[in-house]
């Protein structure tokens, strides 16, 4: 009996445990109608493993994050965020589409988004500029 409870709370085929990460991308003040977002960790987990987590954004501009299953989260701790975007979809112009955002958000090294993830449900609002 002891043996499936603990596999019941540590059998969920997740590597490390994830918490609920949703929020609104906006750009110059506006909500974003299209895009990605990517959260990669600062550090490695506890299996020495960086489990990153992305998320679609929505036409109103909210995004939820998913690592191993559909809107599951992000892991706790420090996170660099990247936020991908382009004027129109590559399949429909030719491939043609053309990046709305400065080239330095699509960089976890350049795109000055960091963000914590707390070990609870978390909304993490991105703000971003054209300037």
């Amino acid at each position: 009996m002891l043996a499936l409870l603990a596999c019941v709370v540590g059998c969920s085929g997740n590597p490390a445990p994830t918490y609920p990460v949703q929020g609104t991308v906006r750009l110059d003040g506006k909500p974003m109608a299209r895009g990605t977002v990517l959260f990669e960790p600062a550090e490695p987990g506890p299996d020495g493993k960086v489990h990153s987590a992305r998320a679609t954004i929505g036409p109103d501009g909210t995004y939820r994050l998913s690592t191993f299953g559909q809107y599951d989260g992000a892991v706790a701790g420090r996170h660099h965020a990247v936020v991908l975007a382009s004027s129109a979809n590559p399949e429909s112009t030719g491939g043609t589409a053309e990046p709305v955002l400065p080239t330095k958000y699509g960089s976890p090294r350049t795109s000055g988004l960091e963000y914590e993830v707390m070990p609870q449900s978390n909304t993490i609002d991105i703000d971003l500029s054209t300037r």
